[in-house]
């Protein structure tokens, strides 16, 4: 709308001023990089609080002031965002300040900016490495565009435990985190074939918890740190966070208080009990995926997978019902596709509650309406 009340920029300016370096941005307006380790999980319940606390040993690395902050998980709308304002520029503005990438990385910066916790009072001032940790990799492609400076670490843990632990923890549904687990390690393993060697680093949760000094010693070689800084004496001392059922009595919820390790905590056997059928079950919905992972496979039968092909069409059938069942709640901007994405893992352990949340959202939207 602009472009015909007012000539553009580069209608007033001869075609080669654009090449001139005094018509380059200023260097003291950049913002100063700062360096960061984008700590991912396949899903929650992978571990990601144990390996946080692993590197928050060494002194060049910090927590962020915000425990989960979903950054790259609702990334999408910032990278529409500067798509869009990128789009408004005209050619001699879009070449000197550089496209929507351009903008993309300012705003990651920012984002570390608010993460950051501030100085500290003691202790090394240069170097730092913040670390910015969600247990989801929703986003994770956006990673490179908005952090392009920074590591990314993803913590994978067996298909089987997780959904065992969410399922002690958060009463995820089976059915549904299977699903959810396999999206998720496609996601990974996607972004780990595109992306960097040098940038991107694959965990697994097993290898951590077996010999967690040898496997903190291979991350802090990657991310470029000082290992002599590093208190490998220490790593035995690290509590458990949120344990799914270690350190909790009886008709506890979980908690995120330190408990201290004893020789009962074994975080590798949550799903030993589980039968041959729901084993199978996750074979059939994830077994490739756990199986790229260097993870062990339940042996399908061939009536196992018949057996499969039905399961598949019944709980295709209640979804869809589930579905139609929430139409007439659904409104612009109340059942979001964001909202959506965390009703397996956060919010729904049945579908009523799937339910009750979509009405509790539409009456936040009427009264906002009414304000």
């Amino acid at each position: 709308m602009s472009a015909g009340l007012h000539p553009s920029a580069a209608a007033n300016r001869p075609a080669n001023v654009c090449k001139r370096p005094e018509d380059r941005l200023p260097e003291h307006s950049e913002p100063q990089q700062h360096k960061a380790i984008i700590l991912l999980s396949a899903c929650p319940r992978s571990g990601s609080n144990y390996l946080e606390n692993l590197l928050a040993l060494h002194p060049h690395c910090r927590k962020s002031k915000v425990p989960e902050d979903f950054f790259l998980a609702n990334s999408e709308t910032l990278l529409n965002f500067c798509r869009s304002v990128a789009d408004s520029w005209d050619d001699w503005w879009l070449q000197r300040l550089g496209g929507a990438s351009r903008l993309a990385m300012h705003v990651g910066t920012a984002l570390l900016r608010f993460a950051d916790p501030g100085p500290e009072e003691e202790g090394p001032t240069r170097d730092i490495r913040l670390m910015l940790r969600s247990p989801t990799t929703e986003g994770i492609a956006a990673a490179t565009t908005l952090f392009p400076d920074a590591k990314v670490l993803v913590l994978v843990r067996d298909g089987p435990p997780t959904v065992e632990s969410g399922r002690r923890s958060f009463g995820w549904p089976y059915e549904e985190a299977m699903l959810a687990w396999r999206q998720s390690v496609r996601r990974v393993l996607s972004f780990l074939a595109s992306a960097d060697g040098a940038r991107c680093q694959l965990i697994r949760f097993e290898d951590l918890t077996a010999d967690p000094a040898r496997e903190i010693a291979r991350v802090i070689a990657f991310l470029g740190l000082d290992p002599a800084l590093y208190p490998s004496d220490r790593v035995d001392e690290i509590p458990v966070f949120g344990s799914s059922s270690f350190g909790r009595t009886e008709g506890e919820g979980v908690h995120w208080r330190p408990v201290p390790k004893d020789s009962s905590f074994d975080p590798l056997a949550r799903a030993q009990s589980w039968p041959a059928h729901r084993l199978a079950r996750f074979a059939w919905l994830a077994g490739a995926e756990q199986r790229k992972l260097g993870y062990r496979v339940h042996p399908l039968s061939p009536m196992g997978r018949v057996w499969s092909v039905v399961l598949d069409g019944i709980y295709g059938a209640r979804r869809i019902a589930i579905q139609i069942a929430l139409l007439p709640l659904r409104a612009p901007r109340v059942f979001s596709d964001r909202r959506r994405r965390y009703f397996s893992w956060r919010r729904m352990s049945r579908p009523g509650d799937a339910v009750q949340c979509a009405l509790r959202n539409r009456r936040r939207s009427q009264q906002g309406m009414i304000f």
